[in-house]
């Protein structure tokens, strides 16, 4: 059994463009809250319009990178169905992921990216196959400098 038709093969290389809103202090705030991530290095001034720079939690970009989209447009596990290859039965779960940071993220930052399905690689477990797709994603700053770059490896059953 193959789960790698020549339709879903034309995914690779395929490339996902998008932007995002410029972090906000309250969306910075809200993370912090919901995290619980009280390291001091991302107490957020009262008053940090007077041009201080503000660092953020790193993980803060992948929130700040999503899209908006009904849930109509997405996945039991919500992904959005138009962003990945339907394999198999739909399902999907997340693999490993690696980051490399170029500069921290801060407030006011507008990240746009890149994300390219480098690889589809089929394989067979021990209850049935599934897939792993490599996406290879860039995130750059509001002047087009890159902050982030990932590697992430997504399972599709």
């Amino acid at each position: 059994m193959t789960l790698l038709t020549p339709d879903i093969l034309a995914w690779v290389g395929r490339a996902i463009e998008f932007e995002s809103d410029p972090i906000s202090v309250s969306e910075a705030r809200r993370f912090i809250a919901a995290s619980g991530d009280d390291n001091p290095l991302y107490a957020i001034p009262d008053n940090p319009g007077d041009g201080t720079t503000v660092e953020v939690p790193p993980m803060l970009y992948y929130g700040a990178t999503r899209p908006f989209v009904a849930a109509s447009a997405m996945a039991e596990d919500g992904t959005v169905h138009e962003h990945r290859p339907m394999i198999g039965t739909g399902q999907t779960m997340g693999g490993s992921v690696e980051m490399e940071w170029l500069r921290p993220l801060r407030v006011g930052d507008r990240l746009s990216g890149t994300r390219t399905l480098k690889s589809l690689t089929e394989k067979q477990g021990r209850t049935r196959h599934f897939v792993i797709a490599e996406w290879v994603t860039e995130y750059r700053d509001q002047a087009g400098d890159p902050v982030v770059r990932e590697r992430y490896e997504q399972l599709l059953f």
